[in-house]
């Protein structure tokens, strides 16, 4: 018989409950924190799978990446917004 190779949600999953006594040891502040990294690595849970990564935290690591860089990207967006409608305002005082 052929081995069964678990899938890449269950792989996830037992990666995750690995860190268990790390959550409970942060500081509450912290451990929300770790909850939405955990949570950004679910949500890409099916580009995880494409990876064909023998590594499940690799793949975690990224898909947390690509999500903090995108909420990166549009505060900067927004800055940049902010900056140029106040630079507006300044040359309307002119």
């Amino acid at each position: 018989m052929g081995r069964t190779v678990i899938s890449y949600s269950m792989a996830l999953d037992k990666t995750l409950s690995r860190f268990d006594n790390y959550r409970k040891a942060l500081r509450k502040e912290d451990r929300e924190i770790f909850d939405e990294l955990m949570r950004l690595a679910k949500k890409q849970v099916q580009s995880g799978s494409m990876a064909q990564s023998p590594n499940v935290f690799d793949s975690m690591s990224m898909a947390m990446l690509i999500s903090i860089k995108k909420q990166l990207n549009e505060y900067g967006r927004k800055i940049d917004i902010l900056i140029e409608k106040e630079k507006m305002k300044e040359n309307e005082k002119c």
